[in-house]
């Protein structure tokens, strides 16, 4: 019997002689048998066990009274021995695997059906850009043949009370320069090239009809696409503008079941005739992430095996590690395989909703970000306190404004605020606050521990209300909004930033180390308790270290998040003890804006939503609104309020009866005669738009000045779009309400 050897290196017998089977029966039953085996398989033709049979003699032994069996599939150039010439795979696997063009013709037959079930959307999108388009183009024109510009520098000038002359030479400049510009070749020829083509068009309607017109209309369309596409790009910088939705798919080819079995032989998981069975479909969430669930064959191959070659399989798909997970199935032979469409966190985060939210309830709990696998993490930190950590410019400050600004959106959810970073952070939280520390000063740290036992009696208090109503009230002695409304107890969030710098100077102290303890099991004490009557504490450290965050109180604090530390030791001290030997470390993350979150079910690495100190301004200006209408904004934060009295009061009733934004002079002026008509804001008989106009300028001004006489504000006139519909000088409601306070 001669030899020969498969690719893998493993004997295989190319040539059996038959000799002891030469009768007829003996050969007639054997080539029976192989054919039988031959339907049997998967395509009903040969394979690799059985090969082809043929019951021929061998031409070249004219001896040889026995059939042979012929290997007719063995490949001619071994694949074994081209990588040991060094020579590289002409056409890529993944233009010749059936399994990803499969695949493949799936995803664009998917994509295609998905963009076509979303025309009439596209079709309203590039009608609005193109509309957009229009209005910006007819702007900028304007703007350029009229040298607007001018306008308002003639406008700021006026202001400045620089002296007529001045705002006459603007005049006249602007005269000069627009006139110049209406002159240039560019200008000219463009004018000279709309005409034409809007003639041609009127041209082409008459003669031939709509039909033709239509055909003719695509440049102009796609120019004011393009000026619109300009537009919404430069509104939204920080996010893509596109007319069609990204579909995400994967760059590198589909991980299909063929793609996987090579790789694990590859890595020696499986064997090499071994193959994985695929459990179901592979499936695709709604961001992308693919999911395929297989089981490996018989023999040691196990999912503990695979998980200890987790890089080497990562690195044999060729995608990095970070774009794979493995989990075990229902036996351990079961493999979940989860696949990113890209790196995860690679993107900019996403807006807060808080961002655009009006208001917000802190019993709904706080949109925190997403994982890596895109799913949304909503945290509520009503019944678990909270610690952020990390080194500075990382994205901590950015993710503590995200529960804040749950708790300012709540106008039933008191803020009191300790910052003792002392810088511009929180400034705007000081309009929202009852209660305000700013700055690690001996008065600002005795105002904290004075701060500490007012909540500690405060919780002493409302457990007393809790437990003197009746049981139908308290199922489970925990506060709930029904209670907290009919007993005037408000949700209760203390945000303290760098708190070792309070604990710093309290062991500074005389009897420091003394004091430290004693506020320290305070806090503890409010953490463990407090939570049950509505009271939250948002705290944050660089490095919360034994010595200046101490084990007992970030122990009783269930939930925390850390953005990039420098060492294991320094993430464990935030996330806890241990966590980073279970795998769950913030040391090297290297990444703004991506951290760990630890909570009661475990760890995982998240990206929060991003709110900006800007958007945080604006959710801090609306939480004041909130409050101020609800009657809740005490404390702190209402000792900056001015009264809404005289003018002031009848100016805000003019703009809550207009329902608009802005008010021009005039318009105040009318609005204020129909609350009292013998006030004289009237126009008397016989005088003039003009004269009329500036009598009650001047009077507004006047009265305005004498209302805010020794507060430091004032409200000044602007340029405004009136109730007309045309542009002129009055007040915007943003100004009032910031004037007053409110």
């Amino acid at each position: 019997m001669s030899t020969t050897t498969t690719e893998h290196g493993e004997p295989e017998a190319a040539l059996v002689d038959l000799f002891p089977y030469r009768d007829p029966e003996t050969l007639d039953r054997i080539e029976q048998m192989s054919r039988d085996e031959v339907r049997r398989t998967e395509a009903g033709v040969a394979d690799l066990r059985t090969g082809t049979v043929r019951l021929d003699k061998p031409e070249t032994d004219e001896a040889a009274e026995g059939g042979v069996f012929e290997q007719l599939d063995e490949e001619e150039f071994d694949e074994d021995e081209r990588a040991s010439w060094g020579l590289r795979p002409l056409v890529p696997e993944s233009l010749t695997d059936p399994g990803v063009w499969r695949q493949r013709r799936a995803v664009w037959a998917n994509a295609a059906a998905y963009h076509s079930l979303r025309t009439p959307v596209y079709l309203w999108r590039f009608a609005h850009v193109s509309a957009v388009g229009a209005r910006v183009g007819m702007r900028d024109a304007w703007s350029y043949l009229f040298a607007t510009e001018y306008g308002e520098l003639a406008d700021k000038v006026r202001r400045a009370k620089a002296g007529a002359e001045h705002i006459a030479d603007l005049r006249a400049d602007r005269r000069k320069e627009s006139k110049q510009r209406r002159k240039e070749p560019l200008t000219v020829y463009a004018l000279t090239g709309f005409t034409s083509y809007v003639a041609a068009l009127l041209a082409l309607g008459e003669a031939w009809g709509l039909a033709l017109t239509f055909p003719a209309l695509i440049p102009l369309v796609g120019l004011l696409y393009v000026l619109g596409h300009r537009e919404m790009v430069r509104r939204t910088p920080d996010e893509a503008f596109a007319l069609l939705d990204n579909i995400v798919e994967m760059t590198d080819g589909p991980v299909t079941d063929e793609r996987i079995t090579k790789v694990l032989r590859e890595i020696k998981v499986i064997s090499a005739e071994d193959e994985i069975r695929p459990n179901g479909l592979a499936t695709r969430d709604k961001v992308g992430n693919l999911t395929v669930e297989f089981r490996l064959p018989g023999g040691p191959a196990t999912f503990a095996a695979l998980e200890r070659k987790a890089e080497a399989f990562a690195g044999g798909l060729g995608l990095p590690l970070e774009r794979i997970e493995l989990t075990e199935g229902e036996t351990p032979k079961d493999v979940v395989l989860w696949v990113a469409p890209v790196v995860p966190f690679s993107a900019p985060a996403p807006a807060s909703p808080l961002v655009t939210a009006e208001r917000w309830s802190i019993w709904d709990g706080v949109p925190f970000g997403a994982n890596r696998k895109g799913i949304r993490k909503v945290l509520q930190v009503l019944w678990s306190s909270m610690l952020f950590g990390g080194a500075q410019g990382y994205g901590k400050t950015g993710a503590m404004y995200i529960p804040a600004a749950a708790g300012v959106l709540d106008p039933n959810c008191r803020i009191l605020l300790a910052d003792f970073k002392g810088g511009a952070d929180w400034e705007e939280l000081e309009g929202i606050a009852h209660r305000a520390i700013i700055g690690a000063d001996p008065a600002s740290v005795e105002a904290f521990v004075e701060l500490i036992d007012e909540l500690i009696e405060e919780m002493d208090n409302r457990f007393a209300k809790i437990r003197a109503m009746p049981k139908r009230e308290r199922p489970d002695m925990r506060l709930t909004p029904e209670m907290a409304e009919a007993h005037g107890m408000p949700v209760l969030m203390l945000l303290v930033d760098e708190i070792q710098e309070a604990f710093g100077v309290l062991l500074t102290r005389e009897k420091g180390a003394q004091e430290f303890a004693a506020v320290v099991e305070k806090l503890a004490r409010l953490i463990r308790r407090g939570r049950a009557c509505g009271l939250i504490i948002v705290a944050a450290a660089q490095r919360p270290d034994a010595k200046s965050v101490p084990t007992a109180f970030r122990d009783v604090i269930l939930k925390r998040y850390s953005v990039h530390t420098v060492d294991d030791t320094s993430s464990d001290m935030i996330l806890g003890d241990g966590a980073a030997k279970r795998g769950h470390t913030a040391a090297g993350l290297g990444k703004i804006g991506v951290g760990i979150l630890a909570e009661e079910a475990g760890a995982e690495k998240i990206q929060p939503d991003r709110i900006t100190p800007q958007a945080f301004e604006e959710i801090c200006i609306r939480g004041r609104a909130l409050r101020i209408a609800a009657g809740t904004l005490t404390g702190h934060a209402a000792s900056g309020l001015l009264s809404a009295v005289g003018i002031l009061a009848q100016i805000k009733t003019a703009f809550d009866t207009a329902g608009v934004d802005e008010l021009g002079s005039a318009d105040v002026a009318r609005l204020l005669n129909d609350q009292d008509p013998a006030a004289g804001w009237a126009q008397r008989d016989g005088e003039s738009d003009k004269a009329w106009s500036s009598r009650i300028g001047a009077r507004l001004g006047r009265e305005i000045e004498e209302a805010l006489d020794g507060t430091g504000r004032t409200l000044d006139r602007v340029k405004v779009r009136t109730l007309a519909g045309t542009e002129g000088r009055g007040f915007r409601r943003a100004d009032l309400t910031l004037v007053l306070g409110a």
